[in-house]
């Protein structure tokens, strides 16, 4: 438990460097004021209302911040929808740019980026799918906490429903951004920082008064993530580091280990954020190096009783361990070092489950009866048939699998119809409605009237 903790503190002090990194460079393009100043007084004035308004004030700025980021992605996408020009702008980016299929290999490849786009491709795909079957540890961070606060499975739910739909207008006010930056900056000649181009956009296209509300909508974006990864970081450290060993704490001891370990965490997120230069050099350790320590215990932890604490904590701090050698001391790139980590990661969790115990006999019985999970569980199985108890999967689970495919599906397609709709593309935008209704009514009679 504590390495899963450990690595999951150490990703949300990287994903609050991250984003001051990424904020950092938009604030710059606004207002007069240096990085170095802007940055630690944002994380400032976001701390401080985490830490005096607690629970409830991350709740409700988050709402507020969803409407004004939601108000601001959804007006910036009808500006690129009016104003493309789809004859012209098929003309300069190709028919080929618009196909859905991805291509192994860029007639241009950017030079920070050298690795075959096809392997890039992979990479991020391996990574997703593995990050379905995961546990949320590390990898689940600020949204898996999301789930596990719902009152119960079918309001987790809609959670999952809601915040789908809801993430549909960033991948319109995505393409709408790529449109402008494209149309915009394409002919200049000169090279665009590409971490640029969303506050130089917005400069370009926006008239005074409309920038100031998106403007306010995408520092909120900012906040919202923000403070719900501080909020969560402080009580992995109050909940699980400090009350299981300081048994006699008081309410106040506690709060002020809360508001501590607050302060240090946006310390921390501030220094990082100011000492690094790209987002990309953050972004990808943190999604291919530190996330690929807890990769194999967390997905195979669910389905496979043999893997204990022991395993899980040592084959996580092995692979840490490793992935920081690997960006400390070597020159190797995402597409060289993931699938090594991934290796490592694997190898060490399958040993380590084998040398040392799995958990208890009753911590197996009650979590297998309980979950009742897919995958190697028959030792813990045959101990409940000669107690008499169940050993069966519910028979619901059968309807899980296909409706968590169609699910996905949906969202895919969801997303690639908001896409579709900026740029004017009716043929693809017919089919992907005819297959939206299609998984809409599945979904309407095997999932969402099942869910009481």
């Amino acid at each position: 438990m504590y390495t899963n903790i450990f690595i999951s503190l150490i990703l949300m002090i990287l994903m609050l460097g991250y984003a001051g990194t990424g904020v950092g460079k938009f604030l710059e393009e606004f207002i007069p004021v240096d990085k170095s100043v802007a940055v630690p007084l944002l994380f400032a004035l976001t701390g401080l209302y985490v830490i005096l308004g607690g629970f409830f004030s991350v709740v409700y700025s988050d709402l507020f911040q969803t409407i004004l980021l939601g108000f601001a992605s959804i007006y910036i996408s009808i500006i690129a929808f009016i104003r493309i020009d789809t004859e012209k702008f098929r003309q300069m980016v190709g028919n080929d740019w618009f196909k859905i299929q991805p291509v192994w290999e860029l007639s241009n490849p950017p030079v920070n980026y050298p690795d075959v786009f096809g392997i890039l491709i992979l990479l991020w795909l391996s990574k997703g799918i593995i990050g379905l079957f995961s546990t949320g540890g590390a990898a689940g961070g600020v949204e898996f906490q999301r789930y596990l606060a719902a009152r119960n499975e079918s309001e987790a739910s809609k959670i999952g429903l809601a915040w789908g739909i809801v993430f549909s207008v960033r991948w319109a006010l995505v393409m709408a951004f790529t449109i402008f930056g494209l149309s915009i900056f394409a002919n200049q000649g000169t090279a665009v920082d590409s971490e640029r181009v969303l506050p130089m956009v917005l400069n370009a296209v926006l008239p005074v008064g409309i920038k100031g509300i998106v403007l306010a909508g995408l520092v909120a974006a900012f906040m919202s993530t923000f403070d719900s990864t501080l909020n969560v970081a402080a009580s992995f450290v109050v909940n699980d580091l400090v009350k299981p060993h300081w048994k006699k704490a008081t309410t106040k001891n506690l709060m002020f280990v809360s508001y501590a370990s607050t302060a240090i965490i946006v310390i921390a997120g501030i220094i990082i954020s100011l000492r690094t230069e790209q987002i990309r050099d953050i972004w990808n350790p943190i999604n291919f190096a530190l996330v690929s320590a807890l990769l194999a215990p967390g997905v195979l932890a669910p389905y496979w009783w043999r893997i204990g604490g022991w395993a899980y904590c040592l084959s996580g701090l092995l692979t840490l361990f490793a992935a920081f050698y690997v960006k400390l001391f070597t020159e190797l790139r995402e597409a060289q070092y993931f699938p090594i980590l991934a290796g490592i990661s694997i190898f060490s969790t399958v040993v380590f489950s084998y040398i040392f115990e799995p958990a208890s006999e009753k911590t197996l019985t009650d979590y297998y009866s309980k979950i009742r999970p897919f995958g190697f569980w028959n030792p813990v199985k045959e101990i409940l048939r000669k107690s008499g108890q169940p050993s069966e999967r519910f028979k619901r689970d059968k309807y899980d699998v296909p409706v968590a495919i169609i699910g996905t599906l949906s969202f895919v397609f969801l997303y690639l119809f908001a896409m579709d709709l900026v740029l004017h593309n009716w043929n693809r935008i017919i089919w992907l409605t005819g297959l939206l209704v299609a998984c809409g009514f599945y979904l309407y009679l095997f999932w969402w009237k099942k869910l009481d």
